[in-house]
C-alpha cells in the first residue's frame, strides 16, 4: 500500500484517512489516538488490502509521524499474504519470518528513537538484487523484504524478511543469510538518537 496526500490523484483501491482531534477517521473504521497509532491504522489498512492510504493535511501528519509521502507501507501479515499469493505456491508448505525491531537500550545507553535513510535511487534495485539471491536457494520460491525508514521509537518494526519454499528445511538458510546481505548490500543508514547525543551508525546493526 502507497501512502500519498490528498492532493494526489490515483487509481486502484483507496482509503482516505483523516485526523480530527484525538480520531483518525478512515472509510471503514474510526480510531481514538489515544489507543492506537496512525502506523497501527496503516498496518490494518494494508491487512484490508488496499492500494492507497490518502491522507488529508498529510505535510503536518507526515512532519509529525515520520511517515513520509509516497511511501510503500506493508504489516507483516499484508507482506505474508503477498507471498501467499505468489506464482508456485501451490507447492510450497513453510514461510519463515525474521522481524527486526527497535531495541529499548543500545550501547548500554536509553534510545529516545531511530532515524533511517535510504539511497532512493539504488534502493529497489539492490532490495530485488538481495530477494533474487535469496530465491536462489534451493526449494525457494518467494522472497519479499520489507524496510521501514523514517522515525521509529522503541518496540516498533523495522524490517519484515518472509521467505517462501517448499518444505521448512528449506527456509532456514536463506532466512539466516537475509540480515547478513541487507547490512552488508541494502543503502540504507540509521542514526541512533540517545537521551545525551545522536550518532550515525557505521556497522549496520539490529
Amino acid at each position: 500500500m502507497k501512502i500519498v496526500g490528498s492532493s494526489e490523484s490515483v487509481t486502484g483501491k483507496v482509503c482516505f484517512v483523516k485526523l480530527d482531534g484525538n480520531l483518525i477517521k478512515t472509510d471503514v473504521a474510526t480510531f481514538n489516538t489515544d489507543a492506537v497509532t496512525l502506523e497501527k491504522v496503516l498496518d490494518f489498512l494494508a491487512e484490508l488490502g488496499y492500494d492507497y492510504a490518502v491522507i488529508e493535511d498529510f505535510e503536518n501528519i507526515g512532519r509529525d509521524s515520520g511517515i513520509k509521502n509516497g511511501v510503500e507501507w506493508e504489516s507483516l501479515k499484508s507482506l505474508v499474504e503477498k507471498v501467499k499469493r505468489s506464482k508456485g505456491s501451490e507447492r510450497c508448505g513453510a514461510i519463515g519470518i525474521f522481524v527486526g525491531f527497535v531495541r529499548g537500550i543500545s550501547r548500554g545507553k536509553k534510545v529516545e528513537k531511530l532515524e533511517y535513510e535510504k539511497y532512493e535511487e539504488l534502493y529497489e534495485e539492490k532490495l530485488k538484487e538481495i530477494e533474487n539471491k535469496l530465491k536462489s536457494n534451493p526449494g525457494i520460491v518467494e522472497v519479499k523484504i520489507y524496510h521501514r525508514d523514517g522515525v521509529l521509537k522503541p518496540g516498533e518494526d523495522i524490517i519484515y524478511v518472509v521467505v517462501m519454499g517448499e518444505h521448512r528445511k528449506n527456509v532456514w538458510k536463506p532466512l539466516e543469510e537475509s540480515m547478513e546481505l541487507v547490512k552488508k548490500e541494502l543503502p540504507i543508514w540509521k542514526k541512533e538518537v540517545f537521551t545525551d547525543r545522536a550518532i550515525w551508525a557505521h556497522d549496520y546493526e539490529r
